[in-house]
């Protein structure tokens, strides 16, 4: 059952933010989950493209110490790509554990 499209149903009811109790009902994630789920995400991105680049080595005999070099790269940019939702996800954790 989901409160908030309830909560919101009676014309005039607003609620600022939810109770801690209402929390336990709302379907947002924890900020913990979602940041975990960030990093497994960027693993798995990391992942593909280190396959992607060996099967383009393996095709023109690149050496491997360059694919290892270009995904030096690919951390970096991957880093970049998130480091916002990151550090939104950090401080929404931030502010979770004050509470």
């Amino acid at each position: 059952m989901r409160l908030l499209p309830l909560l919101t149903a009676f014309p005039g009811t607003h609620l600022p933010l939810l109770a801690e109790w209402a929390r336990q009902f709302s379907s947002v994630p924890d900020p913990l989950d979602r940041l975990d789920a960030l990093r497994r995400a960027q693993r798995r991105a990391e992942v593909d493209i280190r396959a992607a680049l060996s099967r383009l080595a393996a095709e023109f005999e690149v050496p491997s110490s360059d694919v290892a070099s270009a995904m030096g790269s690919v951390r970096d940019t991957l880093d970049e790509l998130t480091s916002e939702v990151e550090r939104d996800l950090a401080y929404e954790l931030e502010q979770t554990d004050q509470y």
